[in-house]
């Protein structure tokens, strides 16, 4: 089942309450209640009638679905991860999805405290987004991540590859947790893991619109450096010896 590649619409939606560190929700709950005298015995609501009150009960989990019947289902709230949502694109992407009602959205980013202010900042509604740790300079952190995703509970609907350096005027070179310079170990390593290891998650989404993005801003910019990318760097057969080099690299191969 193929993934698309391409822009996210603006959609999202308001979650349940999680436990720990994720975000607080409005949490909206409907009653199906049935009033008897004492001297009565209690009738159970026929099948009808529990149906019409799960059909009109708010969706607030992130991921789950409701339906109108046992062999149909409603459209659920999507789950989104975005790394890098703590500033730029990646907080505008994360803004314009929660403003939907659609999508729940996750904001993988490495400061915490840096996403928590952002997110209030930039006016996004508690509840409609959870903050999780992901340093993209470390793998061991990816594969942490990864784990602690999963054991939140939510589905995996789309991926937002966004988060990068770029300091193409430092002097000296920095190094990932992992021995690599910095931009290969953030920009390339780090969201390879990730994407590689979510990519299973992303395959068993029953959500109608499944997608992995993968951004690169700067090489949009034809003025720069990293703008002008050789022909032969959209070679096939290149791509395909690059991936497995990158598998080796993270320890997949």
């Amino acid at each position: 089942m193929a993934l698309q590649a391409a822009v996210l619409p603006c959609t999202l939606s308001v979650p349940q309450k999680h436990k720990g560190n994720l975000a607080a929700v409005v949490k909206d709950t409907a009653f199906l209640t049935v009033h008897q005298k004492s001297t009565q015995k209690p009738r159970v609501p026929s099948l009808s009638v529990r149906a019409q009150a799960v059909a009109t009960a708010p969706v607030a989990t992130p991921g789950a679905s409701t339906s109108t019947s046992a062999n149909k289902k409603t459209l659920r709230q999507g789950v989104v991860v975005i790394t890098g949502a703590s500033s730029g694109l990646g907080l505008a992407a994360a803004k314009a999805l929660a403003e939907t009602g659609k999508w729940h959205v996750v904001m993988a980013c490495r400061d915490f405290l840096k996403a928590a202010k952002a997110a209030k900042g930039a006016g996004m509604a508690e509840g409609s987004y959870t903050i999780m740790h992901l340093d993209l300079a470390s793998l061991d952190s990816v594969r942490q991540f990864v784990d602690n995703f999963r054991r939140a509970g939510m589905p995996l609907d789309a991926l937002v590859c966004n988060a990068a350096i770029y300091r193409p005027t430092a002097r000296t070179p920095t190094f990932s947790a992992d021995g690599y310079e910095m931009s290969v170990g953030v920009n390339h390593l780090g969201h390879f893991l990730l994407a590689r290891l979510l990519l299973d998650d992303l395959r068993k989404s029953d959500y109608p619109s499944r997608r992995l993005v993968i951004l690169g801003s700067i090489t949009g910019n034809t003025n720069t450096l990293a703008g002008n990318i050789p022909p032969k760097a959209s070679d096939p057969e290149k791509a395909r010896k690059l991936w497995e080099i990158s598998e080796k690299f993270v320890g997949l191969a």
